[in-house]
């Protein structure tokens, strides 16, 4: 996991979410965006944090 995703896991643990953390976890480890779930409400940094994330996951799979 590079930082800004250990940032985003370590947000949503902290959040009382770890399972929502985990399951973001899962995905961009196998290279795959994650997406919150609308019913879901989180910190808009954290909701940017992710949207990083997935951002840096889009980048690297188009580069390939």
């Amino acid at each position: 996991m590079i930082s800004k995703q250990s940032l985003a896991f370590w947000e949503l643990c902290r959040q009382g979410l770890p399972l929502l953390a985990e399951a973001a976890s899962a995905c961009w480890e196998r290279g795959t965006t994650f997406e919150l779930h609308q019913d879901i409400q989180v910190a808009k940094s954290v909701k940017a944090l992710i949207d990083q994330c997935n951002w840096e996951i889009e980048r690297r799979s188009s580069a390939a």
